[in-house]
This record gives structure tokens, C-alpha cells and sequence, in this order.
């Protein structure tokens, strides 16, 4: 098999990853965001009632206790039913990953790969974890703007920044997501390396746009449970993350992926982590 297919067929496993990581952003955020939206949209009306002919409401802490209840029911469970929906990405991403790995696998050695359970490790657990919490947060966030003394001072304003800072819990939940499925396709990468033994390693495919730090570590290779290193950049003035990883994610919505590879395996053409090297540096985010 030519390294330049496997390459190809690689790369398609990143874009497969992309694909998978926006569509669970997408449904893990939705609630939360549509709900916010209405809050908003409740608020702005009855501010616009309130305020003809002034500027602030005359029964304004009438209105910052309604809006205040507005902003609980938007939140009221949205911390849990997103976790739930990273978990379901993450399991989805595993189970992609262990496909994908054992496949190609089975592709550069010529021999078949043992059966492998797929499960998306901890940290993508770890990640989806983080999720009520951080929506809890931003809901307090936002509550501690809602007064009659903010509101007093910046009117209008002041209320649409409290549903400015309530939408902070989308993008949390949507890096959350992204951690989770991207570490569990990680994962599912290392069972399926693990299980194939006999020196087999991890090797680093880059995503075509992928940042400067991640494609400096496009074709590197470590050993299952082996660190890949932390400070590498292809861009000599953005050195960032300098802490090694096992693997991707590197950052929130990297996507990036590991391989199975093994230099005994019979590739022909340039040899595979050079090839990725290569590549990787022909491929540079705007």
C-alpha cells in the first residue's frame, strides 16, 4: 500500500471528526440557546411595554424579578441534558475511531485486527463533566448583572448585556463538547494501538487547517501510554501550549487524530510520519 493513500485516507478521518464534533455542538447547544433566545426576545418586549415615553420602567424590580425567573426556567436543567448529549457524541466518536483505526490498520499491515470494545476514556468523560458546572456559572454570571441598580444606571443596555453574558454557557458547553469528542476519538485510537501490540505506535495526523502548533506535531509517533511533546510550533512567534499531551485535542475544536503505525508494516513511497511532516507544513491556516 503507498503512504501517499494512507495519508489520504487519514486526512479523511480528521474531516470525519470535524463533521461529528459540529454536529454534536450543534445538539448539545440548541436547547440552551433557543431558550436563552426566547428569554431575551420576553424581556426586550416587555422592557419596550414598560419604558413608552421613558427610559427605565416605573416598577423596575417588579421587572428584574420576572426577567430573573425568565433566566431560571432557561436554564433549568440545560447543565444535565448537554452532558448527556457530550457523553452520546463521545461514545459515537469512539465507536468512529475504533473503525476507522482497525480498518487502516488492517489496510498498511495486511493482517486483520482483533475485535475491540470501543469506550471514550476519561477524558472525554472528564470533559463532559465540567458541563453543569460551567452552565451554573454562567447563570450566576448573568444573574449577578440583573438589579435594579444596573439596570437603573444602563437601562436597555444593561438587560442585553445580562443575556450576552448568559450565552457564555453556549460557547462553554460547545468547547466542552468539542474536548469530549475529540479525546474520545483519541482514545478509541490508542485501544485499537494497544491491542495490535508488537511495537505498534501512535501516530499524529494533522487536520488540513490545523493550527501551527498541532501541524509540528503532524508525523511525530509515540508509544501507547508515551507523551507527545509540549512547545512545538511551526510559527516561531506563537510557541503555545507547553505542557505534552498524550495526544489531540490539543486546544478546544482541534481536530486532529491518531493513527496506528508501525515501521514494519510494508508501505511503500515516502515513508508515512515524513510524508505527514511534509504535508503538514504545505498545509497552513490563514
Amino acid at each position: 500500500m503507498d503512504s501517499q493513500h494512507i495519508a489520504a485516507r487519514a486526512r479523511q478521518h480528521t474531516e470525519r471528526l470535524r463533521t461529528m464534533e459540529q454536529r454534536a455542538v450543534a445538539q448539545a447547544t440548541q436547547p440552551l440557546a433557543t431558550a436563552i433566545a426566547d428569554a431575551q426576545s420576553a424581556a426586550l418586549t416587555r422592557w419596550v411595554r414598560e419604558t413608552v415615553g421613558q427610559r427605565i420602567p416605573d416598577r423596575l424590580a417588579e421587572l428584574v424579578d420576572w426577567v430573573r425567573n425568565l433566566l431560571r426556567r432557561a436554564f433549568h436543567g440545560q447543565g444535565v441534558q448537554a452532558q448527556a448529549a457530550a457523553e452520546r457524541a463521545a461514545f459515537a466518536a469512539a465507536h468512529n475511531a475504533v473503525q476507522q483505526a482497525s480498518q487502516l490498520a488492517a489496510t498498511m499491515s495486511g493482517q486483520p485486527t482483533p475485535p475491540i470494545t470501543p469506550e471514550p476514556g476519561p477524558d472525554a468523560q472528564a470533559a463532559a463533566d465540567t458541563i453543569p458546572t460551567a452552565v451554573e456559572e454562567e447563570h450566576g454570571h448573568a444573574l449577578a448583572l440583573l438589579t435594579t441598580a444596573a439596570l437603573t444606571a444602563t437601562g436597555l443596555a444593561g438587560l442585553t448585556a445580562v443575556f450576552k453574558r448568559a450565552r457564555r454557557a453556549v460557547g462553554r458547553i460547545s468547547r466542552a463538547v468539542a474536548t469530549a469528542v475529540g479525546s474520545a476519538a483519541a482514545h478509541g485510537a490508542r485501544l485499537v494501538t494497544r491491542a495490535l501490540g508488537g511495537g505498534t505506535r501512535l501516530l499524529w495526523v494533522a487536520e488540513p487547517d490545523a493550527c501551527a502548533a498541532c501541524r509540528a506535531s503532524a508525523g511525530r509517533h509515540i508509544r501507547p501510554g508515551g507523551m507527545f511533546p509540549g512547545g512545538l510550533s511551526l510559527d516561531p512567534r506563537r510557541t503555545l501550549f507547553p505542557t505534552p499531551i498524550p495526544g489531540p485535542p490539543r486546544h478546544p475544536h482541534c481536530r486532529c487524530v491518531l493513527i496506528p503505525w508501525s515501521a514494519t508494516w510494508p508501505i511503500s513511497g515516502t515513508p508515512l510520519p515524513t510524508l505527514l511532516r511534509q504535508q503538514a507544513r504545505t498545509n497552513r491556516r490563514p
